[in-house]
């Protein structure tokens, strides 16, 4: 079963950069992740209603994961358990 992440970043935010690239290699990893990346600069009101408040952020269902560091093991973990 596919495990869907909305993952929102920006391309001027080295953190986004660093998370997404732990994302990917998630990914890599395990092809059962799917990754849907929204850039918030391009997608304000749909990242606003998807109750986005902080950059990096993932998505899984209703489930939100965002920080100030997504270290890999903390995206890893919510991945874990989070899946549909």
């Amino acid at each position: 079963m596919k495990t869907h992440i909305t993952f929102y970043r920006s391309n001027l935010c080295p953190r986004c950069f660093v998370a997404g690239r732990h994302l990917r290699e998630l990914a890599a990893a395990d092809p059962s992740i799917e990754i849907e990346e929204i850039d918030i600069m391009f997608a304000p009101r749909r990242t606003w209603q998807a109750g986005i408040r902080m950059i990096p952020a993932m998505r899984i269902d209703n489930r939100i994961l965002s920080g100030v560091f997504l270290s890999k093991n903390a995206i890893a973990g919510f991945i874990a358990e989070n899946r549909s």
